[in-house]
């Protein structure tokens, strides 16, 4: 049986917004807007209480989704941890005390920057001043429902914001959040967006060791990001125990291997579509050769990473072996690639 950390699930692929560094907005023409259905959910459950969480998001805006509630009182009921990631648009007060009744123990808001012209810029009809107020009522109607939800920030940083990323901390620490997480913008599929990418140097790191600065001095709990580029054996989304499923039924090992497309045309990202759980049995598409051959890729690269650093102690021998380390597994790596689907992706260079 499957160990499953988290799995994904995407309520709905329609969105309030209309972001420039978005797939959604770059493929509008090919798009396809649908909602997860909530009739359909059944066939997620045995799977769901598997997870370690269960992650309601994709690649439209989760209030969309008309029983989003619906679907986490559901989850919740049979036993599932449910998270949800939104832009914040939709998040008034009416909605934050259905989704705090329903059962929602953890909310993600998503920023493009820490000062309202840099968030509205990438953005576009996002009130950066208004969404903060959105949660902080919403932490207050959770204290009058006496519940507890962890509510976290997260900053996707890029190129063009990646100067705000040490601001974006201390507005976490204003509004008393119990978290901000540092995103790369890595879902990258024309040039246009690759110049959203953060670039390794001087700026950005400068602005990295500020942000850590101000946690520190705020006492705010901060996650960064990677910005250096360096080969992984296995990528952050972690596909070996972390899946998605999208709101049209489609499986895949992770998000990014996943567009909802009417069709392809001339547009070609890579995809890694294992089967539909509207239409099959979880473990027979796991159980599939296809899946089989995707996990078995990172599988050996895995177990190799393991070994190459088990033992390694504080002393000459274990020095030895952390110096040499580095260059063994880009040899390793290079003759054990990941699965052709994610050699373009930032995320396996651990962006």
């Amino acid at each position: 049986m499957k160990k499953i950390l988290a799995l994904q699930i995407e309520p709905s692929t329609a969105c309030t917004l209309k972001c420039p560094t978005c797939p959604r907005t770059t493929f509008a023409g090919n798009w396809k807007n649908i909602n997860f259905p909530l009739e359909k959910l059944k066939h997620i459950l045995p799977l769901a209480i598997r997870a370690e969480i269960v992650q309601l998001q994709g690649w439209g805006e989760p209030l969309c989704h008309p029983e989003l509630e619906g679907m986490i009182h559901e989850l919740t009921k049979a036993g599932a941890t449910c998270a949800v990631t939104s832009n914040g648009c939709l998040l008034d007060e009416k909605r934050s005390e259905s989704l705090l009744k329903a059962g929602l123990e953890h909310l993600t808001v998503s920023i493009s920057g820490a000062s309202p012209e840099t968030h509205a810029a990438l953005r576009p009809h996002s009130d950066l001043h208004a969404l903060m107020e959105k949660i902080r009522h919403f932490r207050l109607t959770a204290d009058k429902l006496g519940k507890k939800p962890k509510v976290s920030l997260s900053f996707l940083q890029q190129d063009s914001n990646i100067h705000e990323l040490p601001m974006a901390v201390e507005l976490a620490s204003r509004y008393g959040l119990d978290d901000c997480l540092a995103i790369n913008a890595s879902y990258l599929p024309t040039p246009a967006h690759k110049k959203q990418h953060v670039v390794s140097g001087l700026r950005s790191r400068w602005a990295a060791m500020r942000a850590l600065w101000v946690s520190i001095r705020k006492g705010q709990p901060y996650i960064p990001a990677r910005i250096r580029p360096e080969e992984q054996a296995v990528c952050a989304n972690n596909p070996l125990e972390c899946l998605m499923i999208g709101a049209d039924g489609s499986v895949s090992p992770c998000i990014f291997l996943y567009l909802p497309l009417r069709t392809h045309g001339n547009i070609n990202p890579p995809t890694a579509v294992m089967g539909n759980i509207f239409e099959d049995d979880f473990e027979n598409i796991w159980k599939s050769e296809k899946y089989r051959d995707f996990c078995r890729a990172f599988g050996s690269r895995k177990e190799f990473y393991e070994e190459l650093y088990a033992g390694i102690g504080n002393c000459s021998e274990g020095r030895r072996r952390l110096m040499e380390a580095p260059e063994i597994e880009r040899i390793f790596y290079a003759n054990h690639p990941a699965p052709s689907p994610c050699q373009g992706c930032d995320k396996i260079n651990g962006l």
